[in-house]
């Protein structure tokens, strides 16, 4: 099984999932590949792009130790794990084993409320894409 985290510019487990630049993908074996967060750069559509990439590289698991709701509610429908690391935890597991300490989510309630959506002003009324608005 293959093991998403977020990974900050210090190269800790990121406060939050969204603001994360780089994913670090673990293996079981411990093998490492990294993967730049489009969510960093485009709320939006990065959250399309990097479930896109997530699937791409096999991973099953996401670690976080926070994720907003919308993020989290689909992760959740495409089928993905998400562990919640217990506040303060930033150092980054060596394999792809979740901790026992991790709180596994199961619904997008669990998630810390996502503000409120821009208007995109783009004339997409109507149309759903990825991220359920355009």
């Amino acid at each position: 099984m293959k093991t998403a985290i977020p990974v900050n510019t210090q190269g800790r487990v990121s406060g939050h999932f969204a603001k994360a630049p780089y994913m670090l993908v673990l293996t079981d074996e411990g093998q490492r590949q990294w993967v730049a967060n489009p969510m960093d750069a485009d709320r939006c559509s990065g959250r399309c792009k990097l479930l896109a990439e997530l699937e791409q590289a096999g991973v099953t698991r996401v670690l976080v130790r926070q994720i907003g709701q919308r993020t989290l509610g689909r992760f959740l429908r495409a089928g993905l794990q998400v562990y919640r690391l217990p506040a303060g935890a930033t150092a980054l597991p060596r394999a792809a084993a979740i901790p026992a300490e991790a709180q596994a989510l199961s619904q997008a309630s669990q998630g810390r409320p996502s503000k409120p959506r821009a208007s995109h002003g783009e004339g997409t009324a109507g149309m759903t894409g990825c991220c359920g608005h355009h």
